[in-house]
């Protein structure tokens, strides 16, 4: 047992990934989350759209410099809000009409991750350490990481006009985890357990059918760590089973490199624009 001192990085960013996934790469880590998409419009109370459930695979990598790759899996399904059923059609309460759902079904999302991390903004290359805040309370400690970004939708409006919420792609996800506090400083675990919470703010999405409509949607779940598969819900395992199977499993070290996949370049890769309503 050692204390972590969350202040430095090295330090920060190996709490952090043994808290994510697991620092043994032969090991996976799932991860559920599941709740509710809201609609928020201007002068008008959030409206419940639809729910969501899914999980996620995870495959972490140490490197010899510090760094940590981390390559994931992601599957989602969209659901009854009121019975929790996943839906193939759903009615927009905002428009009335009916839309295909998309699940989200990312093959692989890849990040490297640093102690002194590099970012490109808008032509500039800044550094900054690793060091997103851990609050220690008692025997429990409490994790926030966050992500906010503005960059050129890949979605055009002029080829997807029904599809696309615009020039611009504005999203912010926060995670907040809880984990007890032993777990993260027991040197003979490789991963930590936690729940806590998934806030998502973005464009409506695609297969929405809204275009460049007025508002934006937030996504409201709960997420948690899981030991196997086995602890997915019924519904979840069945219908991955059947429309996903290959998303029981992480991504494999030697597939770093891949591009990343986003429910955006997904459903261009397999839908067609719809035509313009008359």
């Amino acid at each position: 047992m050692s204390r972590v001192d969350f202040r430095d990085p090295a330090q920060n960013l190996r709490a952090f990934v043994k808290l994510l996934g697991d620092l043994n790469p032969e090991k996976e880590a799932f991860s559920w989350f599941g709740g509710h998409v809201f609609a928020i419009q201007d002068k008008k109370p959030a409206q419940m759209l639809c729910g969501v459930e899914g999980f996620g695979v995870l495959r972490s990598e140490p490197r010899s410099d510090g760094k940590y790759r981390i390559l994931n899996r992601e599957l989602a399904f969209y659901s009854n809000p009121y019975t929790g059923q996943y839906l193939d059609i759903w009615k927009n309460p905002l428009t009335g009409e009916d839309c295909e759902t998309h699940p989200i079904h990312n093959h692989y999302v890849g990040a490297e991750l640093a102690p002194v991390m590099k970012m490109d903004f808008e032509g500039t290359v800044k550094e900054f350490p690793f060091t997103p805040p851990w609050t220690v309370l008692g025997d429990d400690v409490f994790q926030v990481f966050e992500v906010h970004t503005a960059y050129p939708s890949p979605m055009k409006p002029a080829q997807w006009p029904r599809e696309s919420a615009g020039d611009i792609m504005r999203i912010g996800e926060i995670f907040q985890r809880t984990a007890k506090l032993a777990e993260i400083e027991d040197d003979s675990r490789t991963s930590a357990h936690y729940t806590g919470v998934w806030t998502r703010i973005g464009p409506y999405l695609p297969w929405m059918l809204m275009g460049q409509a007025e508002g934006h949607i937030l996504y409201r779940t709960f997420m948690k760590k899981l030991y196997s598969k086995d602890e997915l819900p019924q519904q979840l395992r069945a219908a991955t089973e059947k429309r996903y199977p290959d998303f029981f499993q992480a991504p494999k070290l030697s597939d770093w490199g891949t591009p990343n996949d986003s429910t955006w370049g997904t459903y261009m890769k397999e839908c067609r624009p719809k035509p313009a309503k008359v």
